[in-house]
């Protein structure tokens, strides 16, 4: 027969155990996850400037299209 405190006790722990060691991972990566995310986003600027002056360029009837 099974002895459900037990269950229960070994499943809080567990889920316990498992979320610490998810808090755990994500508080070690996040600079690294920060660092990727905002190089990202500076190179997303710099192509919108460009695409923009490639733009601006076009209606101004400077450039070739």
């Amino acid at each position: 027969m099974k002895n459900f405190n037990n269950d229960t006790s070994a499943a809080i722990a567990t889920a316990i155990s498992g979320s610490s060691a998810v808090i755990t991972f994500t508080q070690t990566w996040q600079p690294v996850v920060t660092f990727g995310v905002g190089i990202l986003g500076i190179i997303s600027g710099v192509l919108a400037v460009v695409y923009w002056g490639k733009k601006i360029n076009r209606l101004d009837g400077k450039g070739k299209n």
